[in-house]
């Protein structure tokens, strides 16, 4: 079961669990924590603490534990992108839509999607204005 909310540094030692698919302590503490300066304890307390609130798995190996996420990773990208959001721009959605519409740095893909997913949000908040409509005629 998850449960609890994600602290910055679990948040990105999860997104890296999930680049990787998945490291034993001494792998994550090598690839993750010597970048960032971090010990292997450290490295393990987190890693614990992300098992304990059900982010991660651990699994037995020969004499080590493997130690996987149990949520996909557009789930840990959501949770980053929702902690920016929340921390940077006081929960609003505006100067994020904002960045992106004077951005140069987008491609044609990645333009291209972003249409797609306005589209798609469009198509949602009409569906729900027509269930709206229904109710009301009821």
């Amino acid at each position: 079961m998850i449960s609890g909310s994600l602290g910055d540094q679990e948040l990105e030692l999860l997104r890296y669990l999930s680049e990787v698919g998945g490291s034993t302590v001494g792998e994550a503490a090598e690839g993750y924590g010597v970048p960032r300066g971090l010990s292997r304890s450290t490295v393990v307390t987190v890693m614990e603490r992300l098992r304990k609130k059900g982010y991660l798995v651990r699994d037995r190996g020969e004499g080590t534990f493997t130690y996987r996420c149990s949520v996909d990773k557009d789930e840990i990208e959501g949770g980053l992108i929702q902690r920016f959001i929340d921390k940077t721009l006081a929960g609003s959605l505006l100067p994020f839509a904002a960045y992106f519409s004077r951005s140069e740095r987008l491609s044609v893909a990645e333009r291209t999607e972003l249409e797609a997913l306005i589209a798609k949000l469009e198509g949602a908040s009409e569906g729900g204005a027509d269930l709206a409509e229904k109710d009301t005629e009821s």
